[in-house]
């Protein structure tokens, strides 16, 4: 492997330390002929350099003939050492090839290759740092979003009002019953719930999550059962979907996902090596049309989809979509992954039956579902479900096996009493009726305080509002003015996987259960005070802007 080290305190220039190391490395034979180096941009960002700095290396390599440039494989070693060059550190082979192994001549010389002078002596590697970022695979880049670490590092700042993460509003997690019900499992059960669990997951949980699923099934009319062994209980929806990846998906493999999608399945299917088929959604969900058109030239291995409450968009799909969606799906024989963290969480609307429920429903197993109770209580537990068929829930539970074991066996009981004494139903109650007031106050806010540079759609049910910047705003401009106001916002280009194409360049992403109704007030004023300054900087006519019902001069 190629590792290289920079020294940004030498008067050598950088570009030729990197071609000096390099070139030793060829002449090593440590880089056969025909093998390809990094490109450019990669072997840029993991030395933290200019791109122009690894063209001129690679040039000066070029010009010593060392390596070439090749159309459609990029950079490719040429060299091949001859039998009399300097190799192995600078010691000469024996022109018969058969050189001594390097310990005789450490033994009989008494001196070692750590204390030879020149490169790599002592002293320089004592001070050379270990090059960590060479050392780390690919799948590692994909986690790297800069308007979303961009926007996280402000959101830790104490003054910042966050309307970015997607949590639920800690003022209503249900803390005195969490507090009783965990004395009661240490009393009764204590030395128990303290060892492991089945990887599958603690039986009851397992029998009340089947339960819960048919019940919400038949809530929406439709007739669904299912076994409590097609139940995985996994460490929240995140381990879910990377062991469905990790199960599932092959380097190269294709999966169609929604545009915008929620970022976390993307960076998970990207880091497994999927190539991803984004397929636009509406107020309907998925564009379904267009996913016809494309499965017969390309066949993606699975379809991701968040039919309800869709995040980031909070769109809910059809019910005449989810038909033809499954239908494609057992057409084409493509599993289904329903992502469905938000289900429960209703305000108003048609109650539609999930994808799983009407798989089932038809006789197919055809579904991989995927939910959380990070939604519906509060994220800390890391409890969530894989509901699927049997050979599914076999190897997934095979992959958790290498991945953590079990699961948390005290939070898992925790939540299953949450289910079995319908505490469940009573906190859900609560929540459907104070989210939609934070919802609307938001909206309100908005129009108040937005003066028509902000607009957003009202989801029937979810934790975010998606919005939408006019006037030709862009969001990558709002978010150094945001910052400055002290409020930070998701930026919709980081749920788009087609990143190049543009789209959410103008959307943003609103979180309305984590504030309280004033952070919801003073966020909303502090966001749109942002976005006018920038109305004003791309149009110096507006010189003032609007705060209720009062003109404050632009700063």
């Amino acid at each position: 492997m190629l590792q290289l080290v920079v020294d940004r305190e030498s008067a050598i220039p950088i570009y030729v330390q990197i071609a000096r190391q390099i070139r030793q490395s060829i002449l090593d034979a440590d880089l056969p002929p025909g093998e390809r180096l990094p490109p450019e941009r990669r072997l840029a960002a993991l030395l933290g350099v200019n791109r122009t700095t690894i063209v001129n290396a690679y040039r000066e390599l070029a010009a010593d003939g060392l390596v070439s440039g090749q159309v459609g494989r990029g950079t490719i070693v040429t060299h091949r050492p001859t039998r009399s060059e300097p190799t192995n550190g600078g010691r000469e082979r024996q022109p018969n090839g058969g050189s001594e192994p390097s310990w005789v001549a450490e033994l009989e010389t008494g001196v070692y290759p750590s204390q030879r002078t020149g490169y790599g002596t002592t002293d320089r590697s004592r001070g050379t740092p270990m090059p960590w970022t060479q050392l780390f695979t690919p799948a590692t880049d994909v986690m790297n979003d800069p308007l979303l670490h961009d926007a996280m590092t402000v959101s830790a700042r104490p003054d910042v009002i966050r309307l970015a993460t997607g949590i639920p509003s800690p003022r209503l997690y249900p803390i005195s019953t969490i507090r009783e019900l965990l004395d009661e499992a240490l009393h009764n059960a204590g030395q128990t719930l303290l060892q492991h669990t089945p990887t599958e997951g603690y039986p009851p949980l397992r029998e009340a999550l089947a339960g819960w699923m048919g019940k919400n099934a038949r809530d929406a009319g439709s007739e669904f059962s299912i076994n409590p062994d097609n139940v995985v209980v996994v460490a929240g929806s995140q381990q879910g979907l990377y062991l469905i990846a990790r199960t599932l998906i092959e380097p190269g493999d294709l999966v169609a996902v929604e545009s915008p999608t929620y970022l976390g399945a993307a960076q998970v299917f990207r880091a497994a090596g999927a190539r991803l088929m984004p397929i636009p959604i509406d107020r309907d969900g998925m564009n379904v049309d267009l996913l016809q058109e494309l499965l017969p030239r390309r066949r993606p291995k699975l379809i991701y989809t968040l039919p309800t409450f869709q995040n980031p968009s909070g769109t809910v799909m059809s019910m005449g979509r989810r038909m033809r969606l499954l239908d494609l799906a057992a057409r084409y024989q493509i599993p289904i992954i329903e992502d469905d963290p938000y289900g429960a969480l209703r305000y108003e609307g048609r109650h539609l039956p999930t994808l799983a429920a009407m798989d089932r429903a038809a006789g197919r197993s055809n579904v991989i579902y995927l939910s959380t109770v990070s939604k519906m209580l509060f994220p800390g537990f890391r409890i969530g479900w894989v509901a699927a068929a049997k050979p599914v829930v076999e190897r997934v539970t095979l992959m958790k096996q290498i991945v953590d074991l079990d699961t948390n066996a005290l939070a898992q009981w925790a939540v299953w009493a949450f289910f079995d004494r319908n505490l469940l139903e009573g906190h859900l109650a609560t929540l459907n009726s104070v989210y939609p007031l934070q919802r609307d106050h938001m909206l309100a806010a908005l129009h108040r305080y937005g003066d028509g540079l902000i607009t957003a759609e009202r989801p029937a049910g979810g934790i975010y509002l998606w919005c939408r910047l006019n006037d030709g705003l862009r969001v990558r401009d709002l978010l150094p003015e945001a910052a400055r106001e002290g409020v930070v916002f998701a930026p919709g280009e980081s749920f788009h996987v087609d990143s190049n194409s543009g789209r959410g360049r103008s959307n943003i992403r609103l979180n309305f259960t984590l504030p309280d109704d004033t952070e919801i007030e003073e966020g909303i004023r502090r966001l749109c005070n942002a976005i006018h300054r920038l109305a004003a900087q791309v149009d110096p006519d507006r010189s003032h802007m609007r705060t209720g019902n009062a003109l404050t001069p632009i700063v």
